[in-house]
């Protein structure tokens, strides 16, 4: 009797152990929360594989947001590192090379996901003929730093009826750029309307603009450049995007004008859309 006891005991702890070792497995090498997500690239290195991802099918210019997942070379996810990057351009001009950058953010990890980390990146031009794009990284897991690059593909998006990205040069001598966040999927009505808007100081120098205020004013060219109701000024949120309200009151071609006003209020970029003045230098255009 008491050996069947011993017996059974053993039996117990040996599905405890199975199911809790069945429940690392599935939480620590399993997971995959890149639903939704499109893979871009695969960069690999001696010891790791970092693949990004993006929300959309490729990487445009104008505003992408990336996502990264980082392996070891046995598989295993990478839950803790810190990442940085930069964006960097090539061009052949008149036979001698020109580089520069493009705005980008931070990279952080992604709030409530075990392997993902997240950023943006802004880029300002497509790769062609004219240049092309490489991403560096620097990465740090443990006491291990790891440094690459490699060349990624960037396509143009814009059209006679497409444009997410423009820039602008203000009055008071600050080159603009502003990259269309939402809506990408417009619907009829109100819609929340994000930009992000950084001002260029060097080639491979850009900063966020605070304390803006960007007014929106979408016009529809192709039916006496009327307007729509729903319409609020942008205002900067805490993670430094811009955001207001952009109404749209039937389906078509829509071109959403705006104006750059700084702290004081003063006009910095764009033009009021008016009788004599059918756009503003500054816009958007989409069609849904």
């Amino acid at each position: 009797m008491k050996s069947y006891k011993n017996n059974m005991l053993f039996l117990f702890l040996s599905i405890i152990f199975i199911s809790c070792s069945s429940d690392d497995d599935i939480n620590i090498y399993s997971i995959d929360e890149t639903d939704n997500l499109h893979l871009i690239k695969t960069f690999n290195t001696q010891d790791y594989t970092l693949e990004l991802f993006s929300t959309a099918e490729q990487l445009i210019v104008g505003y992408n947001q990336i996502y990264l997942r980082l392996t070891d070379e046995n598989g295993n996810y990478i839950e803790e590192a810190d990442m940085d990057w930069k964006p960097m351009m090539t061009m052949n001009m008149e036979n001698m090379e020109h580089h520069h950058s493009s705005p980008f953010s931070e990279i952080k990890k992604t709030k409530n996901k075990q392997t993902l980390f997240e950023g943006y990146i802004v880029f300002t031009m497509p790769s062609g003929e004219n240049g092309f794009w490489n991403l560096e990284f620097d990465l740090s897991v443990g006491q291990k730093n790891i440094s690459f690059e490699e060349e990624i593909n960037v396509i143009s998006t814009e059209s006679n009826y497409n444009k997410v990205y423009t820039s602008k040069m203000g009055e008071n001598n600050t080159n603009y750029i502003l990259a269309l966040v939402d809506p990408m999927n417009p619907e009829i009505g109100t819609n929340d309307i994000v930009v992000v808007l950084f001002e260029s100081i060097e080639d491979d120098t850009f900063l966020i603009v605070d304390d803006f205020q960007i007014k929106v004013d979408p016009r529809m060219p192709g039916m006496d450049n009327h307007s729509a109701p729903g319409n609020e000024d942008m205002t900067q949120r805490e993670d430094g995007l811009y955001q207001g309200k952009v109404g749209f009151s039937m389906s078509g071609y829509w071109k959403i004008n705006l104006i750059l006003e700084d702290e004081s209020g003063t006009v910095v970029a764009g033009e009021a859309v008016t009788e004599d003045n059918s756009e503003s230098s500054i816009h958007f255009k989409l069609e849904f």
